[in-house]
């Protein structure tokens, strides 16, 4: 027997609040959350094969980019749960930077307007599918000055 849609709400919201509790924040006045993602695999259809997943599990997948400045750095955060570290691939083209992973039928593909980067200032750490990559941003070439007369 399957339970009722509102029980089931009760119950995310009974989870969600033990989370707060364990992170420290039952005496925050209302939930924060980040980044929130639920992935539900189910049929397509009713009476469709439990493995007939929805066609973004074959697909590219565009997750957002998180983009920072703190002083004359630039951090870009971009969450790509489900692939190894070797398979993620970061580059630079001007002001925009191409992200790509892929780890057999799971792949992301995203691209975002940032900072140019200095040349060899890039750093890149990937964690837990959180990955995290920091440079400095890189400074005009100051033009021609004008002076008065």
């Amino acid at each position: 027997m399957t339970s009722a849609p509102d029980e089931n709400f009760r119950n995310i919201g009974e989870i969600i609040r033990k989370m707060l509790e364990q992170a420290g924040m039952s005496d925050h006045p209302a939930p924060v959350i980040f980044n929130f993602r639920i992935y539900v695999n189910m049929p397509v259809h009713p009476g469709a094969e439990q493995n007939q997943l929805f066609t973004a599990r074959n697909s590219t997948i565009e997750p957002e980019v998180e983009v920072q400045r703190v002083g004359n750095e630039v951090i870009l955060v971009t969450e790509l749960p489900g692939v190894s570290p070797e398979d993620v691939k970061v580059m630079f083209s001007g002001s925009t930077v191409h992200i790509k992973a892929g780890d057999g039928d799971l792949k992301y593909h995203t691209t975002a307007d940032v900072p140019p980067a200095e040349k060899d200032s890039v750093s890149v750490s990937f964690r837990h599918g959180v990955l995290e990559v920091t440079y400095r941003e890189q400074n005009e070439e100051p033009g021609p000055s004008v002076q008065d007369e």
